[in-house]
């Protein structure tokens, strides 16, 4: 009987063991419709004069232009540490799944009509400053073949790496998420599904 405790005591210290300090690490993800918004949501032509209208909408959680609107919106989601004592995550990649009508950059001003870009970036908690880590931009990177890349509506996934030590003691984290649509055309609107940091 003595045995049967010390096996199921050992095993509960190893079961504890491995919940206190998981193995893998852990990954950030957002929503972006669900990370705060940091532009004038509201469209400035307003056809009412007593409501505004919304210039965005968050289908699914994602974010994506409004009716007919055009210009930037953009949001911040706030990266918090996934471990305890201030140990680093270890991330070195951020992921982003966007769609961008119209591709990358081209000749003659191609491709410039939409855009999906992010940022990771931290901010000094003593003197304010912020750097970026990990940039995306739609019109001069793609994820996908050639053709798609020059010109689909089709959602796309994209891994960008970084290397950098997260210190969450000294400075503060946030994804910046912007989107740009310079023609409204309907059904053509750029999105962004979800931003993610992660471990290779």
């Amino acid at each position: 009987m003595k045995a049967v405790a010390r096996v199921i005591s050992v095993a509960a210290i190893l079961i504890l063991g491995g919940i206190v300090s998981p193995v893998f690490a852990q990954d950030w993800s957002a929503l972006p419709g669900g990370c705060a918004s940091t532009d004038n949501n509201f469209y400035s032509g307003t056809p009412s004069s007593s409501l505004p209208v919304a210039r965005h909408f968050t289908p699914g959680g994602s974010i994506t232009f409004n009716a007919f609107h055009t210009g930037y919106i953009a949001v911040v989601c706030n990266v918090t540490n996934p471990r305890d004592f201030n140990q680093s995550p270890g991330w070195n990649q951020l992921q982003v799944t966007y769609r961008d009508p119209d591709g990358l950059q081209g000749l003659q001003g191609a491709g410039l009509e939409y855009q999906a870009y992010v940022e990771l970036v931290r901010v000094s908690k003593t003197t304010g400053t912020l750097s970026i880590i990990a940039r995306y931009d739609s019109n001069l990177l793609c994820s996908g073949d050639t053709a798609s890349c020059h010109g689909s509506n089709d959602v796309k996934n994209i891994v960008v790496p970084f290397n950098h030590t997260f210190d969450f003691e000294n400075y503060a984290y946030a994804v910046y998420g912007r989107l740009y649509r310079g023609v409204s055309i309907f059904g053509l609107k750029p999105a962004l599904y979800q931003v993610r940091l992660q471990t290779q």
